[in-house]
């Protein structure tokens, strides 16, 4: 017997909002001598930035910091932060018009979870994207000081969300994310395509229009 569905919890980049990392590789990573190869020196980025996403770091520091692993300061932290901001592309809309069926068609709670900074979040907000409202809750690492796939991560969105693990559905396009929520006994989809996600959670017993 299938364990009724009570909430479903979504990640934002990736899954509900499209990146780009073009412009800020142009004009961050770049400029930087140690950019040969160019991955070990993005990926090292991404990794030293995550005391930023749990909002541990100011946005100065963050800067500062960003200039001491390039070794090079090309751009002014006001310059610096539109690049950043901009891997921000678009609204993933299939999976805006998703969700919109999930909330109308079923008494679900709705909670996004997100590994966001503050920097791209206030970016976020200011975007005339008519999506906020889908959600009942807002987990965010910059506000809670701890990011995925840290497992308190999942602990801490048990208790927001008030249900069992069995009663939820996670889904989140990264892997060690998907699979530290599956130890705690939640329900994960990691999400690789709309087509892909519809088939999942059908096989929940949730309507999708």
């Amino acid at each position: 017997m299938i364990t009724k569905i009570k909430c479903v919890i979504i990640d934002l980049g990736d899954v509900i909002i499209d990146l780009d990392f073009s412009r800020f590789f142009n004009e961050v990573i770049t400029p930087s001598p140690l950019n040969k190869p160019k991955t070990p020196i993005m990926l090292e980025f991404f990794r030293q930035s995550d005391t930023y996403h749990q909002g541990r770091i100011t946005d100065k520091e963050f800067y500062q910091q960003a200039c001491e692993l390039l070794e090079v300061c090309a751009l002014n932290q006001t310059e610096f932060y539109n690049a950043f901001n901009s891997i921000i592309a678009d609204l993933n809309l299939d999976m805006v018009d998703l969700i919109r069926n999930i909330k109308t068609l079923n008494n679900l709670k709705i909670i996004c979870m997100s590994n966001i900074n503050s920097s791209h979040w206030t970016y976020l907000k200011k975007q005339k994207w008519n999506i906020w409202e889908l959600f009942d809750e807002f987990i965010l690492s910059h506000e809670i000081h701890m990011t995925k796939p840290d497992p308190k991560v999942f602990e801490y969105a048990l208790k927001i969300a008030g249900c069992k693990p069995e009663e939820i559905i996670f889904i989140d396009d990264g892997f060690n994310n998907v699979r530290s929520a599956r130890v705690l006994g939640i329900n994960s989809i990691r999400f690789i395509g709309l087509d892909n996600l519809v088939e999942e959670i059908q096989k929940f017993d949730i309507k999708v229009g």
